[in-house]
């Protein structure tokens, strides 16, 4: 047998050596119900036997289809996205596709740039994360045809398929259980509030704080990188006099376990923390975090279902879905015991 001068086996040698015509191998390649069981049969003893591995690029652009989605978030080394992705994964891979990744670090124009690559490769389909929630950035570079699923964050006004979670009832009852312990002047970190999860996260600790008739305290910047030890000593204890931190996404909680650390204050014992977001050997520490858990890998599984039903041909109208999340008690918070209590949310 005479393999192509290109090394691979093409369809053509499939065709040889199973002594048909290249139409009918096409046929059996693309599961045509055209061809006889005996013809299939050879057609695929042949594609095995000399390792025959289909051109799915060459595939799509003949079919005007990719097989392949994109998914676009702000930070890949991010324990909850690399969870969603995760998710997302699965249900491609059961649907037969592959998943193209992209990250924009909370840049516009990055985004941008990394969906018009991906619109340029011929995804089928996109879910994002998106790196502003005050306005659609983006859908004018989508084309017809290629269906959006955001998560994690909501677009103002945006007429797409939704994933998110239960951001202000989880900021509102962790902020509750810091007053269930005593203590009265919390403090909110938050970073990038200009995001749909930020602004419902502040206005659930802002319940929190109004529900035991205490003023909020919020310390918010623009970018976790002001996050530093010295901003925690001037904008947490030195302004507000905190004697509780809740933190409201999980690099904000990273650099504040840090900062803590160079000011040689312990979490939980010097100063009680609450994190929402929970993540590897949280529960290693020493007291061990508190935190609301994200379904992260969840909020995946979910995008990819909406998108692949959109795929099928699903023309409702959108669905906004909204995940329940967990209260992880530990001892960072006050507590002494651990336990997890479940929080409704609306789907």
């Amino acid at each position: 047998m005479t393999i192509s001068k290109t090394g691979a086996p093409t369809l053509v040698d499939v065709a040889r050596e199973s002594a048909v015509s290249l139409k009918t191998a096409s046929r059996v390649l693309n599961n045509s119900k055209n061809v006889s069981e005996e013809k299939a049969i050879r057609v695929r003893e042949a594609m095995e036997s000399l390792g025959y591995r289909p051109n799915e690029l060459a595939r799509g652009l003949k079919a005007q289809r990719s097989a392949a989605i994109g998914m676009v978030v702000p930070n890949l080394s991010d324990p909850f996205t690399a969870n969603a992705v995760h998710g997302l994964q699965e249900v491609a891979r059961d649907n037969g596709y592959s998943v193209i990744l992209a990250s924009h670090g909370g840049d516009i124009d990055a985004e941008r740039s990394e969906i018009q690559t991906l619109v340029g490769r011929q995804i089928d389909g996109l879910v994002i994360a998106p790196a502003d929630s005050r306005k659609d950035t983006f859908s004018d570079i989508i084309p017809a045809g290629v269906h959006v699923v955001t998560f994690d964050q909501l677009i103002r006004n945006a007429q797409v398929d939704s994933v998110t979670v239960t951001n202000r009832r989880s900021a509102q009852d962790a902020t509750k259980h810091l007053v269930g312990h005593g203590l009265r002047r919390i403090v909110a970190i938050g970073a990038r509030p200009q995001l749909y999860t930020c602004k419902e996260r502040i206005a659930g600790y802002k319940a929190g704080m109004k529900s035991a008739s205490l003023p909020p305290r919020l310390c918010l910047v623009e970018h976790e990188y002001s996050l530093t030890p010295e901003w925690l000593a001037e904008e947490v204890f030195r302004k507000h006099h905190a004697d509780a931190i809740l933190t409201l996404n999980w690099v904000c909680t990273m650099l504040t376990l840090r900062g803590l650390r160079q000011l040689r204050k312990l979490p939980g014992t010097d100063i009680p923390l609450f994190s929402f977001d929970d993540f590897d050997l949280a529960d290693m520490l020493t007291p061990a975090l508190s935190v609301v858990r994200q379904p992260a890998e969840m909020l995946g599984r979910e995008a990819a279902r909406l998108l692949f039903e959109r795929l099928k041909g699903n023309e409702k109208k959108p669905q906004a879905v909204v995940l329940d999340t967990n209260l992880i008690i530990r001892q960072s918070c006050g507590c002494k015991e651990s336990k997890s209590s479940g929080l409704r949310g609306k789907g």
